[in-house]
């Protein structure tokens, strides 16, 4: 008698970049070594596998609107960690609590997690798992970016990650005390700014410039490597008035790396927010879009809120998640994107 078919479903989850985001690009961390510290949420992205027909690709985004799978996740993605793995299976589906190309590291998460449920005959550990998801992307796709996401998405939790010369990453679990817990949860605030962006190509202007040696693109890059002693100090001491400034000082120098990065409306609403009562925040990810990270100031978090919703930049409720990618095997008993979505309900 067969065994009955099972669908592979892996959760992996989105991140929240605190500082050095950048410094991570091959491009500067292979000449000066790269430094990022990293905070995985509980929004996550749930890929679900079975052996049958590949059918078309379809992602469901938390609001439950369904967009066709070629936008951030899309259809190269998938051929190219099936290629590297080595597999034929095919019934995908694909859950995102976040939409894409927002900043979360959501091509990274998918990543994670898709490999995750390719390789679920014989899982990987979670390092050698945000290995492959980085080499998939970077080597096989060519893209400009990191490794941030996928070391976060793999690993889950407050995350230092020391990205050397080869492009080995050593990370380093940063220990969360009931205080930082309470600070992320009471005014750590995420807002969409309506606008999404490619990081890729985002950062390919930041990648010609840092090969080049522009002096002032090294320089800001530099300042933002400096920032990750400092952010990391004020978490370990629980000086948490400090972070608001710190994210502050990152986002100014970030902001002129690129004018693809400070866009007006991003320009807008980080003003109006710090004068609703922010005390710092950056945009998440390359920049030129998505998800506005703020630090509010305590018993602001209402009049924040209200501005932001006014100035019609939606927010995205999350906490912190200390778990990173996971996988488990579900009876075939319906379509994969159901399981899936269903899964990802659960973990939300």
């Amino acid at each position: 008698m067969s065994r009955p078919r099972a669908i592979a479903i892996a959760s992996a989850p989105m991140r929240v970049s605190l500082a050095g985001g950048g410094t991570d690009l091959p491009s500067y961390a292979e000449r000066f070594g790269g430094t990022v510290v990293s905070l995985a949420i509980d929004r996550r992205v749930v890929v679900g596998a079975c052996p049958r027909a590949v059918g078309s690709l379809v992602e469901r985004l938390g609001d439950g609107s369904r967009i066709g799978h070629g936008e951030l996740m899309r259809d190269e993605f998938t051929r190219a960690a099936m290629r590297r793995v080595g597999t034929e299976v095919a019934e995908l589906g694909c859950v995102s609590a976040a939409p894409p190309r927002s900043g979360l590291g959501g091509s990274g998460a998918f990543l994670v997690a898709l490999v995750h449920a390719l390789r679920a005959a014989s899982p990987p550990a979670a390092e050698a798992l945000a290995e492959e998801a980085s080499t998939i992307e970077m080597d096989d796709l060519g893209r400009v970016v990191g490794k941030q996401d996928h070391y976060v998405a793999a690993l889950g939790g407050l995350q230092t990650l020391h990205i050397g010369a080869a492009g080995a990453v050593s990370t380093e679990a940063v220990r969360v005390s009931d205080a930082f817990a309470a600070y992320v949860a009471d005014r750590l605030l995420l807002f969409h700014t309506g606008l999404s962006h490619d990081a890729g190509e985002v950062l390919a202007a930041q990648d010609r410039q840092t090969r080049r040696s522009e002096a002032s693109t090294l320089a800001r890059l530099n300042a933002i490597h400096a920032l990750v002693g400092p952010m990391l100090d004020a978490i370990r001491r629980e000086r948490l008035d400090e972070i608001g400034p710190i994210l502050d000082e990152h986002w100014r120098n970030k902001a002129g790396l690129s004018d693809a990065v400070a866009v007006p409306r991003a320009n807008d609403l980080y003003e109006l927010a710090t004068e609703s009562g922010a005390d710092g925040g950056k945009l998440l990810g390359a920049g030129g879009g998505g998800f506005m990270l703020l630090s509010c100031r305590p018993g602001r978090q209402g009049e924040l809120r209200a501005a932001m919703a006014s100035a019609g930049a939606t927010e995205l409720r999350f906490a912190l998640s200390q778990s990173g990618s996971t996988l488990r095997r579900e009876p075939l008993g319906g379509r994969v994107l159901e399981v899936a979505g269903a899964v990802e309900r659960g973990a939300s």
